[in-house]
């Protein structure tokens, strides 16, 4: 240890770069010399001018502004009067005014000597100085001391401590953290760690950062010896991340990972917690070699889970807020920490393509109960089977033989299925598209048509209807015959009743009549009568 070490002192040079650089900085040119100028009060002028204005009056030089230590003796009127140790005429004099408040009798302070009165035999002292040469002479680099923040600058503090002593406090030394307004400590009393002493240059640099951290390192042994599994520790939340929030247990941080916040989905931490909020956590789990202490926020409350077996049951129908969705499904929450899965086939009687062109994120429906393990930790819901199967009585709404009309939905190589009604879907074969035959179903028919189709066979229990285009257009045709008919047998009717027969319609003579083969002899063969040659 060097002398400068020793008496509390420092060069510029054992100052660490960085922190050197921070202070420069934050200065803007101004040297930390120039801003502590004021640290020491002027000299007393009073005193100067009565020293001055009594000519003749003895002065005693070698005791002039010497600092000395005294016992207050007596209060009367606006003096005070001392007994000063270690002078022959051990009698001083002060004003009341430089005290905060009148000094208690009998207490110890130090004081600057002004002058010596001959005609009084009174040392006249002055308060004013005094403060801040003991002050300096107290501090040391390293030391804890208490200061008063004054002022605020993007660089780091202003303080003031006892005495009118001004020192500085480099931004990145105010707090353990990172603090975003500065502004907000100005008019705080802070105590910090002397970093850097220069008395020469009344230079001071503190640091709060570091007396934090040593207050954390002596609560920290104390919170590890008392730490276990299990406990419910309160803490105060440190910082906020993506993955979780840090909670100050005591001079040790815990971590509280985004899965265990709330048994309900979290996607933002900091939409559940903020720095500064109290929370009760549940230890989980302490690794002393890491350093590492996992910390439970919701399993401070009873596990929903648990719960769940008594309280919800299979076929049961509940209220749920669609929380997400996916390509295979949509995650739904019944109640607070319940989450279950209704899969894309759960979703509509009908063919979903897409889960969104069924459900939306926060959308709330009912939902049938399929399956329910809270062991798991499954949920299994139905949004189709809450709305009812659509399919009960489709062999008496969709008869065999009977003509419904449905709309083309989607086309394969085998054929196309048809929307008869929502959740109700036939098919259409290759081989029912037409008497003749079909290449392409497209050819036919496309998505998007109405058409009227036969119903030619119903299964109820497997969901299953055959439809049949051709015969639609093979029943339009024997209708058509029918009513001809129908039509004539109400022709023949009516002339039966009028007494007269009906009128043969007259027979149009054939073509080449009574002649046989390609001649008009009416002979088989060729005539030859009509050949020219």
């Amino acid at each position: 240890m060097n002398q400068n070490q020793a008496d509390g002192t420092s060069t510029p040079n054992t100052v660490d770069e960085a922190l050197q650089r921070e202070i420069d900085a934050a200065l803007e040119g101004q040297s930390i010399e120039q801003m502590m100028a004021d640290a020491v009060p002027p000299p007393d002028k009073a005193g100067a001018g009565d020293a001055a204005g009594k000519g003749g009056e003895a002065q005693d030089d070698t005791l002039a502004h010497e600092l000395k230590r005294g016992r207050i003796a007596a209060v009367r009127g606006d003096d005070v009067f001392v007994e000063l140790s270690g002078i022959g005429k051990t009698q001083g004099i002060v004003s009341l005014q430089q005290f905060e408040r009148p000094p208690r009798i009998g207490s110890i302070m130090d004081f600057v000597v002004t002058r010596f009165d001959d005609k009084e035999g009174m040392y006249h002292l002055s308060r004013e100085g005094a403060v801040g040469r003991a002050t300096w002479d107290q501090i040391t680099k390293g030391s804890a001391v208490e200061a008063r923040v004054v002022g605020a600058n993007k660089g780091g503090l202003e303080l003031e401590m006892v005495g009118s002593v001004r020192a500085f406090m480099p931004a990145s030394q105010v707090d353990i953290g990172r603090v975003e307004d500065l502004s907000t400590m100005v008019g705080q009393k802070v105590q910090a760690i002397v970093q850097e002493l220069d008395r020469k240059a009344k230079r001071v640099v503190l640091s709060r950062r570091q007396y934090l951290e040593k207050q954390r390192e002596q609560q920290k042994g104390k919170t590890l010896a008392t730490l276990e599994l299990n406990q419910i520790r309160e803490g105060v939340i440190s910082s906020v991340m993506e993955y979780g929030a840090f909670v100050d247990l005591g001079g040790v941080d815990g971590l509280i990972h985004v899965s265990d916040i709330s048994y309900s989905r979290v996607e933002n931490p900091a939409d559940h917690l903020k720095v500064g909020d109290k929370v009760n956590v549940k230890v989980l789990k302490i690794d002393p070699e890491k350093g590492r202490i996992s910390l439970g926020l919701k399993q401070i409350e009873p596990d929903p889970w648990q719960l769940a077996g008594q309280s919800l049951f299979v076929g049961d129908q509940v209220s749920g807020r669609v929380t997400r969705t996916a390509p295979f499904g949509a995650f739904v929450e019944v109640d607070k920490g319940l989450e279950g899965l209704c899969p894309i086939s759960e979703l509509a009687w009908k063919r979903v393509g897409k889960v969104e062109d069924v459900l939306q994120a926060d959308q709330v429906h009912l939902f049938k109960i399929l399956e329910i393990d809270p062991g798991k930790r499954r949920l299994a819901l139905s949004l189709k089977q809450a709305a009812g199967d659509p399919w009960i009585g489709a062999t008496v709404t969709f008869e065999a033989k009977s003509i419904v009309e449905g709309t083309v939905l989607s086309c394969t190589e085998f054929g196309a299925f048809v929307e008869l009604k929502p959740g109700i879907e036939g098919l259409v074969h290759i081989s029912e598209l037409d008497n003749k035959r079909v290449n392409k179903v497209t050819d036919v028919i496309k998505p998007g048509d109405v058409k009227q189709f036969r119903v030619l066979t119903v299964d109820e229990d497997n969901h299953r209807i055959s439809l049949s285009l051709k015969q639609v257009a093979m029943l339009t045709e024997e209708s058509q015959a029918l009513a001809r008919a129908a039509q004539d047998e109400k022709a023949a009717a009516a002339s039966a009743a009028s007494g007269s027969a009906p009128k043969a319609m007259p027979k149009k003579p054939r073509p080449n009549s009574g002649v046989g083969g390609l001649g008009k002899s009416g002979a088989l063969g060729m005539g030859l009568r009509d050949l020219k040659l």
